[in-house]
């Protein structure tokens, strides 16, 4: 049909093994295996917009095709508020069976508000893997009493 414009398919998002928060990630130079350092899930502060010095976020991803275009973001959980970050790296298959280890790493984040938060994954485009990070308010905390 004139104006028809053919479009190749679109490969589908690679499928996440694992995402894991945490504070900082080595990989050793000779064996390429990463060590993960300071996982969490939740951090805490007495005065907000709470400054945290750096997240590393480790993902893991299998079935990917070519090269794939990833973005990592970090949104307050109703999304009503800019997202926090956003980070983008492209990732290149060899082949769909390669288990792709990535790390992705943000400084100086800054969270508004104490209340959960959302890591999110997109390939392509498309969501594929989120994690929760809860931000609590330590100076509504009660200070344990000495004995």
């Amino acid at each position: 049909m004139a104006g028809e414009i053919d479009k190749e398919p679109q490969a589908p998002a690679p499928y996440p093994l694992a995402m894991v928060v945490c504070d900082g990630v080595w990989q050793d130079p000779y064996t390429k295996k990463f060590t993960l350092i300071g996982t969490f899930s939740a951090l805490g502060g007495r005065r907000f917009p709470l400054i945290h010095p750096i997240i590393s976020v480790f993902v893991s991803l299998t079935d990917g095709r070519g090269k794939v275009p990833c973005r990592l973001q970090l949104v307050d959980v109703d999304e009503v508020r800019e997202p926090v970050f956003e980070l983008s790296q492209e990732l290149e298959f060899a082949d769909p069976r390669v288990i792709f280890e990535v790390v992705f790493q943000a400084t100086g984040i800054r969270f508004p508000a104490p209340g959960e938060y959302r890591l999110k994954l997109f390939a392509r485009d498309e969501f594929i893997i989120e994690r929760r990070i809860i931000v609590a308010d330590l100076s509504k905390s009660r200070e344990n009493p000495k004995p």
